[in-house]
């Protein structure tokens, strides 16, 4: 939580890129024009393809090893 808490007090110093900027928000206004909800609903079913949620039994094992139990 420390780690968390200090890289959300940090100031970043960043640029805006114009291509960049322009992209994400077309790309995101095709979403605009829809119903929000299902728009919120297209953008957690990508999250999920994209990194899929952890079983319980790999989730348990995965925070007993970063705690240096196993």
């Amino acid at each position: 939580m420390d780690d968390i808490k200090r890289w959300q007090t940090t100031s970043y110093n960043l640029t805006p890129v114009s291509p960049i900027l322009t992209f994400i928000e077309e790309s995101l206004d095709q979403f605009s024009k829809t119903d929000p909800r299902a728009s919120s609903d297209i953008f957690w079913k990508l999250s999920l393809e994209r990194e899929p949620r952890e079983r319980e039994d790999e989730k348990m094992a995965r925070l007993l090893q970063e705690s240096g139990f196993l």
